[in-house]
């Protein structure tokens, strides 16, 4: 563990957001087509920063804005998994600002603070909501 622990910055009213999380079960039918339940999880607080510039890219079929964001918790989100019973999980989506979040990639965030996970989530919507204006 490093010598710095960031958990009081990371738990600090001041730096915390609320976002949900929605947590995809899989299960296949007789015919292996799969069947995606999502549940809910209201009010999960974490540090929620962009990972990437908002830039625009246009492609010849659409214009998108591929925004990425870091997200820093101590709630256990999930890329594609499976547990110990065999159930199967797609990606958590992070619902923040009114847009849904993919979780691509998790990270063990314990040397910045006991419990933490470090996750990189991708826009999923094809036009996000515009961002905050002052």
């Amino acid at each position: 563990m490093s010598m710095v622990d960031v958990s009081a910055a990371l738990t600090n009213p001041y730096t915390l957001d609320t976002f949900n999380v929605q947590r995809r079960a899989v299960s296949n039918n007789n015919y292996g087509e799969p069947t995606i339940t999502p549940t809910i999880i209201n009010n999960v607080r974490g540090v929620v920063y962009p990972a990437s510039p908002n830039d625009l890219k246009r492609l010849p079929e659409a214009q998108v804005m591929a925004q990425t964001i870091v997200v820093i918790t101590r709630f256990a989100l999930r890329g594609a998994s499976k547990d110990s019973q065999a159930q199967e999980w797609e990606p958590d989506v992070v619902v923040w600002g009114g847009d849904n979040f993919l979780v691509i990639a998790t990270n063990d965030y314990s040397k910045a603070g006991r419990g933490f996970i470090y996750a990189i989530c991708s826009s999923m919507d094809t036009v996000d909501a515009p961002g905050v204006t002052t």
